[in-house]
């Protein structure tokens, strides 16, 4: 089997993290597995071009030598990324034609990307083209996805690496809360920032953990911070796991999600969330969850973090939480659809 992707440590993002786990889980049970790391995200323009055409290069390799069953690789939504994705996928099938391609798609954005334009619109429809089978991470994204294309759709709910990390320990709610993301504009981290620089959470504490991958964000968002707020930067994930445990509330302001794995961490963690009303969050959480709030709007966040404030019973909020995780978002339930998916026994 063929891995091509993002891989930690160059990367760390839920994709990339559920590609070792992909990896991982099927090297136990016997199989061999070749991971091509694609990851470019500190590259810009004709370098970051030459990084993935030499990726090509790596693919074939295998491919020719050797009798490949599976091809897995990420199905990105950019114009970008579907291009190169189609020049990977052409010249595989070329090399090797009875290799099974399976594409994951991660985003939650499937719909409104495909119906934003017509470049987009054939872009996405000739990339899935190439794949025999198709992965998404729920059953909205399997409609959204069988609407453009008929071949076979599979749901792959992503899961936690901290499941059990907390076991044990006393959840106490100390007006500290924590995003852990990439330093990104669309994370919403911006309006995060924003929100904590209300007079009314002065005595709230925010820490932002995460790699920066625009810098020029980075610096207007450490010339508006104010003391309250706290920027770690390229942690471990031990560090991240010592940090989610002692914050009372992750909070989560993403334009645009799939299923985050850094809210499944902190389900399994029984910690509770805050978080932005899209993708496939709302189900994650349940659509009578009460900590949901819309993109962009920083004034809908504070009034959020306030009535979290304000609410009894967090760590009951918590233990539901952990409940549904250990029901729909396991590591025991993504072990099954991984054997389930590459047909292991």
């Amino acid at each position: 089997m063929l891995v091509v992707g993002d891989f930690p440590p160059r990367t760390f993002t839920g994709i990339s993290m559920v590609n070792a786990l992909v990896k991982g889980m099927l090297e136990a049970k016997g199989k061999i597995v070749v991971a091509i790391d694609e990851s470019a995200w500190r590259l810009k323009g004709l370098g970051r071009i030459f990084h993935y055409f030499s990726r090509y290069v790596d693919v074939a390799r295998p491919l020719v030598s050797c009798r490949v069953e599976i091809l897995y690789t990420n199905i990105p939504l950019s114009r970008f990324g579907l291009l190169r994705l189609i020049l990977l996928c052409f010249f595989a099938r070329i090399i090797s034609w009875k290799t099974t391609f399976y594409g994951h798609i991660h985003r939650g954005d499937i719909r409104s990307f495909f119906t934003s334009s017509h470049v987009n619109r054939f872009l996405l429809k000739l990339s899935l083209s190439f794949f025999n089978r198709i992965i998404v991470l729920s059953k909205q994204f399997a409609d959204e996805v069988k609407a453009i294309n008929s071949n076979q759709v599979f749901i792959l709910p992503n899961t936690s690496l901290l499941e059990g990390y907390r076991k044990g320990r006393q959840y106490q709610y100390n007006r500290s809360f924590l995003c852990v993301s990439n330093i990104i504009r669309s994370k919403g981290i911006g309006e995060l920032v924003e929100a904590f620089s209300s007079p009314e959470l002065t005595d709230f504490k925010l820490a932002i953990v995460g790699n920066i991958y625009e810098n020029d964000f980075y610096r207007e968002l450490v010339d508006v911070a104010t003391p309250n707020v706290e920027f770690h930067l390229s942690k471990s994930r031990e560090v991240v796991a010592e940090m989610m445990s002692a914050y009372g509330c992750l909070v989560l302001p993403s334009w645009n999600e799939g299923q985050p794995l850094v809210i499944l961490e902190a389900m399994s963690l029984g910690i509770p969330v805050i978080a932005t009303r899209v993708g496939d969050i709302p189900d994650m959480l349940g659509e009578d969850y009460a900590f949901l709030f819309n993109p962009r709007e920083p004034n809908m966040l504070l009034k959020t973090i306030l009535n979290f404030d304000e609410v009894p019973g967090k760590d009951e909020i918590g233990k539901v939480l952990l409940n549904r995780y250990m029901a729909n978002y396991s590591q025991d339930v993504f072990k099954r659809n991984i054997y389930e998916l590459f047909k292991v026994r």
